[in-house]
């Protein structure tokens, strides 16, 4: 018996010593194709892919996951790069994602967490900062500036955040902030109750609120503001969208602004995260200077074996052009690439005392991204050029606003393109003398 064991034994550790010495290279390149194929495709297009030419990535490096890969050849560049990402086919992800709000799947909201303001109490609530046209917030009634401080019984915590941002039907405890006249506190005015439905996708709109205002007197001040510079909505996949809706909006805004012979302009980019270089040739066009129409909006700048890509851009002269001497832009942090593209193009060809900035600093992204391969369900959207204004230069990085402003250190926030929105109301006042509204607008 022991004898039969013996063999057994024998047998067993020679089986795994065979298997031991199996080829498994196929299993290798089954599971690290991905990595390897991104790599080669980031050697050639990348903006700088010279810093991968000498690039040996370890075999655990090229076990990692396409995002984390990403990184590891994006941090070879010694450029901070931060703009260039994957989109993997079979993971549904807003890669524009603003704060809490993914157009992806959402309620349709962004929001701050913060303790109590009225400091009533040491608990958290959180105020609504965004809400979209159109959502499950939005047809619920939920407004700027509301205050959630509960949802289904639960207080707001950190770690249930997520449960606001997606999920099924919600009952939210929202209360309204309002100021007591006899000391100056902070008091809640009110509470209701406000059921919302479940989330789901929500349309991003290019350009959510057009509209012309008559201020002291009879100058005319246009607004618009810019969510995204894209044509036309790319998530969606149906072919009832047209390709340029968004392109046709615009031009068809721009030129109810000119029929009115709109007097000043208050361009709103604070939401404004992507877009194409051909969109914001195409609203910089509408607002620039007349003087400035025939001179370049902008260049671009590939690596060297794509430098037959470089570009000049001009100013698009086939679009109805306002007619303006200067321009307002409102900034925050969310403002980059595209939006940015516009700003620095227009300081170069107005001059920066012409094209007034108010808010706060703005990202700072001055290259493109652009898909450059799909194999293995991965898309890789690296930084392949620089974006220069009409004379070279892209050499800057976050821009400063002219006008300083932090629109959430106010009790009240208003609604976007009303007169009663912060950074609108400072610029209308600027726009007819009066300087920076430092007061609160009240109720």
């Amino acid at each position: 018996m022991k004898s039969f064991l013996t063999h057994i034994f024998i047998i067993s550790s020679v089986l795994i010593l065979l298997s031991c010495g199996e080829d498994r290279t196929w299993e290798y390149e089954e599971k690290t194709q991905h990595n390897h194929w991104a790599l080669e495709q980031m050697r050639d297009k990348y903006l700088w892919g010279d810093s991968l030419a000498d690039f040996n990535p370890t075999w655990k490096n090229f076990f990692s996951q396409p995002s984390e890969f990403m990184g590891i050849m994006t941090a070879k560049s010694r450029h901070s790069d931060s703009w260039s990402y994957v989109e993997i086919d079979t993971i549904s992800q807003d890669k524009h994602q603003r704060g809490y709000f993914s157009h992806v799947n959402s309620y349709g909201f962004d929001f701050t967490m913060m303790t109590d303001p009225t400091g009533q109490t040491t608990r958290s609530v959180l105020r609504v900062l965004t809400v979209y046209p159109g959502s499950p917030a939005d047809r619920a009634g939920l407004l700027r500036n509301d205050y959630i401080c509960a949802y289904n019984g639960y207080r707001i915590a950190s770690n249930n955040l997520s449960r606001l941002q997606t999920g099924g039907a919600r009952q939210l405890e929202v209360r309204h902030i309002s100021v007591n006249e006899e000391d100056g506190s902070y008091v809640w005015k009110d509470t209701v109750e406000v059921e919302i439905e479940a989330s789901e996708y929500v349309e991003d709109k290019a350009f959510p609120v057009s509209t012309i205002y008559n201020v002291a007197g009879s100058k005319k001040v246009g607004y618009l503001m810019c969510n995204r510079l894209l044509e036309y909505p790319v998530e969606k996949n149906d072919r009832s969208t047209s390709l340029t809706v968004y392109q046709d909006q615009l031009e068809q805004m721009m030129q109810q602004m000119k029929d009115a012979a709109v007097d000043e302009m208050v361009l709103d980019l604070r939401l404004c995260n992507y877009g194409t270089l051909n969109m914001a040739q195409r609203l910089a066009s509408h607002v620039v200077t007349p003087a400035a129409l025939h001179s370049t909006f902008a260049k671009t700048y590939w690596n060297e074996r794509y430098k037959g890509n470089n570009l000049s851009v001009p100013y698009n002269l086939s679009l109805p052009n306002l007619g303006l001497s200067r321009i307002y832009i409102l900034t925050s942090p969310y403002t980059q690439g595209a939006a940015e593209w516009l700003i620095h193009s227009l300081q170069c060809s107005m001059g920066e005392e012409n094209v007034i900035l108010i808010g706060t600093a703005t990202k700072g992204q001055n290259v493109m991204t652009q898909e450059i391969g799909h194999q293995h369900h991965v898309r890789l959207f690296p930084a392949v050029a620089y974006v220069a204004d009409g004379e070279g230069n892209y050499d800057y990085n976050s821009i400063s606003p002219s006008i300083e402003v932090d629109e959430y250190a106010y009790l009240y926030l208003g609604e976007y393109g009303t007169n009663r929105e912060i950074l609108l109301s400072i610029a209308i006042d600027n726009i007819i003398g009066n300087g920076q509204n430092d007061t609160n607008l009240g109720e």
